[in-house]
């Protein structure tokens, strides 16, 4: 019913600010949500019947019809309900981002970060294996080195003009789809930065780099070559039950007998690509990236400690009116980076490399003889 929740003369201060506050801004970090989930799970709002908002319920407080409604409509109103239009843009941008595989499934968890130089603590272990001690005997120390490191987040963005004709004539519920492509097309920027950082690390000069091995027969990829690693992230206390890869290699992986249906595809494969805590895992994530790895490189790694996500600035949608063209320019932005956790929970195999002259870096040596 139009009118039910109040909104023409208290949006701004009900929900816009509130809002705002919460996704932080450039002198505060803040966290990442949806407007609709923040009305209902901060806010705590509910409708005439006592059931949490639905777009549907803020579209018909303004009179509008939700099946037919468009941006026009939107940004057409008066007072401060101005501020809605960007914020339903900034949701169906979110929902892209959020729909499919992301950034987050190569991280062990989201944290923020109140300034864009974040300052993390790094260590090493030098003979860190545990000692017999003889009653009264001094605990030795072991040559566990502590320090810090600094990383620097950065922006990622993508813009999109919306003609006069399309603003006004495509409904809300329809355009909403291509919406979402714009934040898919953000989502994959974001993930080729993280998978960037599995790689190379958070530090320049390669110092954070991840460890390369090769395989058993230079130029081919066997089943074997995955056993190795896996059998050794369970001596370094890593469970490698992760892996990305390059599309050509992809379909190299794939091709393998042990990751597809038995001959004739009558039966289930010896390892569906999904995880469990095992030396050879029932099933494993694939993620497929871009050129961060290439063709000849596949990378396993311990999502619970590879890499955490920073987020200085989340999601930021703007809006600008470009007059003599009649368009309506959006920008779709954030700030952020990854800081990598422990240089033993990524490790890449490439097939272009013989193991016996390419083999496990000294910082991976069990952890006990």
């Amino acid at each position: 019913m139009s009118g039910e929740l109040g909104l023409f003369n208290s949006y701004r201060e009900r929900i816009h600010e509130p809002f705002q506050a919460y996704l932080g801004n450039d002198g505060a970090a803040g966290r990442e949500i949806d407007l609709i989930s923040f009305i209902n799970e901060q806010l705590g709002l509910t409708n005439a019947a006592g059931k949490p908002w639905t777009m549907e319920d803020i579209f018909c407080d303004l009179g509008m019809d939700p099946n037919i409604v468009t941006i026009g409509n939107l940004v057409s109103l008066s007072g401060d309900v101005k501020y809605l239009a960007p914020e339903l843009i900034r949701q169906f941008i979110l929902m892209g981002m959020v729909a499919d595989v992301s950034y987050l499934d190569l991280v062990a968890g989201s944290e923020n970060a109140s300034s864009l130089d974040v300052t993390a603590p790094w260590i090493q272990y030098n003979e860190a294996e545990m000692q017999d001690i003889a009653e009264g005997e001094t605990i030795p120390e072991s040559a566990i080195e502590w320090g810090f490191k600094t990383v620097r987040l950065s922006k990622s963005g993508v813009a999109i003009k919306l003609t006069d004709e399309l603003v006004l004539s495509v409904a809300l519920p329809v355009l909403q789809y291509w919406l979402q492509r714009v934040g898919a097309e953000l989502q994959g920027k974001v993930f080729k930065k993280a998978l960037t950082t599995m790689v190379n690390g958070d530090q320049a000069g390669g110092a954070d780099s991840a460890a390369i091995i090769g395989v058993a027969s230079a130029g081919t990829l066997a089943f074997a070559d995955f056993t190795r690693p896996w059998v050794r992230a369970r001596r370094i206390g890593m469970n490698w039950n992760n892996m990305a890869t390059s599309e050509n290699m992809a379909n190299t992986v794939l091709a393998l007998t042990e990751f597809k249906p038995t001959v004739g595809g009558t039966g289930p494969a010896a390892v569906t690509l999904d995880s469990r805590n095992r030396i050879i895992p029932t099933s494993m994530p694939h993620l497929i990236g871009g050129t961060e790895l290439t063709d000849n490189q596949l990378m396993l790694y311990d999502k619970r400690a590879a890499m955490i996500h920073m987020t200085f600035r989340g999601l930021l949608v703007e809006s600008e009116r470009i007059i003599m063209r009649q368009i309506n320019g959006t920008a779709a932005s954030v700030m952020d980076g990854f800081l990598t956790i422990d240089r033993k929970a990524r490790i890449i195999i490439d097939k272009s490399l013989a193991f016996a002259q390419n083999g496990f870096p000294t910082y991976m040596n069990p952890l006990v003889a």
